[in-house]
């Protein structure tokens, strides 16, 4: 089924108004998401002599910054004859050096697929007492039509160092989740070139803001004075508990 939206669920906050006020939204680092396990992934080295002489230089230049060209070269065809490229404590050491350096230059825009998800509500919007954003996303919208889809799994993603294209490993070791985090339905936009921080984007695709059922008025009523100073039209709702199921109804908020 084709995407038509996509939702950002959120409490209010000492910074919410100009989320509300301006068309920006908050790309995070991926060392601030709050799984741990995340953007983990298990790397293989398959790669040619050339690949590894190559970075095993780039590995001698970051440890010896003065060494002149020759000197570096000399030094990686040393740790190649010594065998050191195969060995766990590189591999290791790489690992971790490759996650640090994508992370620093990441950011992550986490959306998800649905607004009525009561785990969702509960867990990303204060007990039911936040709100819920909706963006226009589909495959001709510029920004949020870019999220992909994150998929999920037991197992950390396998990158092959060498032979796996760039932007797939991104999407490897950013689009992939623990099994148990499914309910989310989650999509992502991944920034690897602006990063982490606040990004603009058209201020016409946000189409509703729906209301929290827990939500107090005097927030709705900031809410409501905010969206007035944007300057666009946004649809409010309100979140209701079904009568019968467990399950969010949405009205025209009053």
């Amino acid at each position: 089924m084709a995407l038509e939206a996509l939702y950002k669920y959120g409490k209010l906050s000492d910074h919410s108004e100009s989320l509300f006020t301006t068309p920006t939204i908050w790309f995070s680092s991926p060392s601030a998401l709050n799984d741990p396990f995340e953007c983990r992934p298990w790397f293989t080295f398959n790669g040619t002599e050339g690949q590894f002489l190559d970075l095993l230089e780039t590995v001698a230049r970051r440890h010896f910054p003065n060494n002149t060209p020759e000197q570096i070269s000399a030094e990686a065809r040393r740790l190649y004859a010594n065998g050191n490229h195969k060995s766990s404590q590189f591999e290791e050491m790489f690992r971790a050096g490759v996650i640090d350096m994508l992370s620093r230059h990441v950011g992550l825009c986490c959306l998800s697929r649905g607004n009525t998800n009561i785990l969702m509500w509960s867990h990303y919007a204060a007990d039911h007492t936040g709100f819920c954003l909706e963006f226009a996303a589909t495959d001709y919208t510029p920004f949020f039509g870019e999220a992909q889809e994150v998929k999920y799994a037991n197992g950390f993603p396998v990158v092959d160092f060498f032979n796996t294209p760039h932007d797939l490993q991104v999407d490897l070791i950013f689009l992939t989740k623990f099994a148990g985090w499914q309910y989310e339905e989650e999509y992502r936009i991944v920034d690897h070139q602006a990063g982490s921080g606040l990004h603009s984007y058209p201020v016409e695709l946000l189409k509703s803001v729906t209301f929290g059922l827990r939500m107090l008025e005097e927030n709705k009523q900031k809410i409501r004075e905010w969206l007035g100073r944007r300057g666009t039209k946004v649809k409010l709702y309100q979140a209701l508990i079904d009568q019968r199921d467990f399950k969010i109804t949405l009205v025209d908020a009053k």
